[in-house]
């Protein structure tokens, strides 16, 4: 039996949370199922977001049974083990997870919270970007990754050298730790793409997993306030990446939309981090205030803005190269990160996927001053698996006349 789901008062900026119990609590299910409660809180309260993939019904022999308000209700692998570490390491917090705190039988609640997604995630104290369970490797990656952290912050390069030198000294200190950590460096294998610097090959464990191919983290990492990724129980600030510092160069540099058709599939996941970190950069707000007489102090914090992404960016990088079980997510996914998309675009899961195609179609999407025109247009309309560039031209003409394709 599942729970029974009021309709939310959105009116009132109402969303669905729920709070995870701890997993030692004298209250969990005698046969050991997870309880979890489920309630209508305001976005205004403090909440965490989770970020996560949903995987397949039947993986690791489910779905697997948890207790939401006393009634049964079957949930994934994946998720069932972010429910397990969470509720050692977040008793009592507040996390809301789409599957759980959204009615997924109800179209028309799908639609209104959708929609509404950009508010959910950008308002959330934190985002969990969880990757799923832990290996070997992964450990290794994260101790690596909090060791480089812990020790730059203790041992800051002099003011007085340069950028090129101060890269050598970090790039010198994580193969430091890395060797100590793992007992030596990684040789060169095949696998290796030779267009990325030496170490971020020796991240792959971390940036290899189908979390960084899905359509919705985009959106949820861009918007949010702070991202925590966790992997099992190991977890790092998004932004103590190593390779995210500005001691690496620009985004701009780094944003190469051709070299997404280039790359060694698995190197992917490493462009997308380093995109999205890139659009999460655009909306850091630098703050000077006076400390003292002559001292000042600098405070970096995330604008509300959320629409800062170019559209020809996202179809030809996130749309794409990402996915989703669902292709009206190709253009809803990104929603909230498109200006005129988050202004005028009406979210409807009952549409077919051509008429939402036809929806931004109709919102400029061919126009080359503004967005990229007819290419990007078609780049959309193969990434959503509408047909070949003949089918596309010819619903152009039946659909959209006064463009003359």
């Amino acid at each position: 039996m599942l729970p029974n789901y009021r309709s939310l008062q959105w009116n009132h900026y109402a969303a669905r949370a729920q709070m995870t119990t701890n997993v030692s609590d004298p209250e969990l299910s005698s046969d050991g199922k997870p309880q979890i409660q489920l309630f209508e809180s305001a976005l205004s309260e403090e909440y965490t977001c989770l970020s996560y993939t949903w995987g397949q019904e039947n993986d690791g022999g489910g779905p697997f049974p948890i207790l939401i308000n006393g009634k049964t209700f079957p949930i994934r692998r994946n998720l069932k083990i972010f429910l397990h570490i969470a509720m050692r390491k977040y008793p009592k917090q507040r996390i809301w997870i789409d599957a759980i705190c959204i009615d997924q039988g109800n179209n028309a609640e799908k639609s209104d919270q959708v929609s509404r997604m950009g508010e959910i995630y950008s308002l959330a104290v934190r985002v969990y970007a969880w990757l799923g369970e832990a290996s070997r490797e992964t450990d290794l990656v994260f101790a690596v990754l909090q060791q480089f952290r812990d020790r730059k912050r203790e041992e800051a390069c002099p003011t007085s050298f340069d950028a090129a030198e101060q890269l050598s000294i970090y790039q010198q200190l994580f193969r430091d730790i890395y060797q100590e950590e793992a007992g030596s460096l990684p040789d060169q294998c095949e696998w290796h793409d030779k267009t990325l610097h030496k170490e971020f090959n020796w991240l792959r464990p971390l940036y290899e997993r189908c979390y960084w191919q899905r359509v919705w983290i985009v959106q949820e990492l861009v918007l949010a306030k702070t991202v925590i990724v966790h992997c099992g129980d190991k977890s790092i600030d998004f932004d103590d990446i190593y390779g995210l510092s500005p001691d690496w160069g620009s985004f701009e540099q780094e944003f190469d939309m051709t070299g997404y058709n280039t790359v060694k599939q698995h190197t992917k996941g490493w462009r997308t981090i380093r995109t999205i970190h890139g659009h999460r950069s655009r909306r850091k707000i630098v703050e000077w205030k006076m400390d003292g007489e002559a001292l000042y102090s600098m405070n970096i914090k995330m604008s509300e803005k959320g629409d800062v992404a170019v559209l020809d960016e996202v179809i030809r990088i996130y749309a794409k190269h990402h996915e989703c079980s669902c292709l009206k997510d190709k253009i809803y996914g990104f929603r909230e990160l498109i200006s005129r998309w988050k202004e005028e675009l009406v979210v409807d899961y009952k549409k077919s996927d051509l008429e939402v195609f036809l929806d931004v179609a109709r919102l400029g999407l061919f126009d080359s001053k503004q967005y990229g025109g007819q290419y990007i247009a078609c780049c959309l309309w193969e990434a959503m698996k509408l047909g070949n560039s003949e089918d596309f031209s010819d619903c152009i003409r039946q659909h959209l006349p006064e463009l003359d394709v």
